[in-house]
């Protein structure tokens, strides 16, 4: 994003997105913090019926046009949402892997010392009091029950990150290693299966996490938008919280073409 969009996007708040979609629209949603609000641990998250019956709908109307992609694994996302999930393409660990009905399940092979970090993390979280998640491709330590240990999450974080040869990812009261990948290549891979190739991407995320996903968005003709409080972004629209999120898509749903 260019110095004068940061300037811009921070001199002004950003509108909300128009409440529509066309068949020239695919739509992708990160999951914590817009889809559903954040918990003080990830097990502490549920999908209600509502919201996964809405992108069922959603799925139904706009067949292979919409996606999920989150920094939780897919079947971290598959125990959400149950056989729901098989109805929309999925990216999970910030684009580690991913699943689409032209291609199945895609996912790289796990390298020995990623075990072997998993659990030196697993030891720091034992040892401050920090929760620690087990994930598919990496592993995070989060702060939010114990805010005055950010610094040292940070730190043993990145030692553990630099020392195996990992991706630091710092993330909402939380931080995680992981393999590489990011939102952004997420997008763009997806963006190329059959029923999404030429048309428009739309982002929805939170988190700066999502900020590459946004960047890939506008890149390819669409946009981002940002969910929560103004910040710098590369996000053209924004909604305030995940319950504007979810008015947005029933709305969207209701004028959908």
């Amino acid at each position: 994003m260019s110095a004068s969009a940061i300037a811009s996007s921070m001199s002004l708040d950003l509108a909300p997105p128009p409440p529509r979609l066309s068949p020239a629209d695919s739509l992708f949603l990160d999951f914590d913090g817009t889809l559903v609000d954040l918990a003080d641990n990830p097990e502490g998250v549920h999908v209600d019926s509502v919201l996964a019956d809405r992108l069922d709908a959603l799925a139904a109307h706009m067949p292979g046009r919409i996606a999920i992609v989150s920094g939780r694994s897919i079947a971290q996302l598959d125990a959400l949402f149950g056989p729901q999930a098989q109805h929309f393409t999925v990216a999970g660990s910030h684009g580690a892997e991913r699943r689409s009905p032209e291609d199945g399940h895609v996912q790289p092979d796990k390298p020995d010392h990623l075990a072997t970090a998993t659990e030196e993390m697993r030891r720091v979280a034992e040892a401050n009091d920090l929760y620690f998640e087990t994930k598919s491709f990496g592993a995070g330590l989060h702060y939010r029950r114990n805010p005055d240990a950010e610094p040292l999450a940070l730190r043993e974080a990145t030692a553990i990150a630099e020392r195996h040869g990992l991706t630091l990812q710092p993330g909402k009261m939380m931080v995680e290693i992981r393999l590489p990948g990011d939102k952004g290549q997420a997008i763009e891979t997806l963006m190329q299966t059959p029923a999404m190739r030429g048309t428009v991407p739309i982002f929805f995320g939170d988190d700066v996490t999502d900020e590459d996903g946004f960047v890939a968005a506008a890149a390819l003709g669409g946009a981002g938008v940002l969910v929560g409080p103004m910040r710098e972004t590369a996000a053209l629209y924004r909604l305030p919280d995940v319950a504007a999120v979810h008015q947005w898509l029933a709305r969207a749903l209701e004028n959908a073409e």
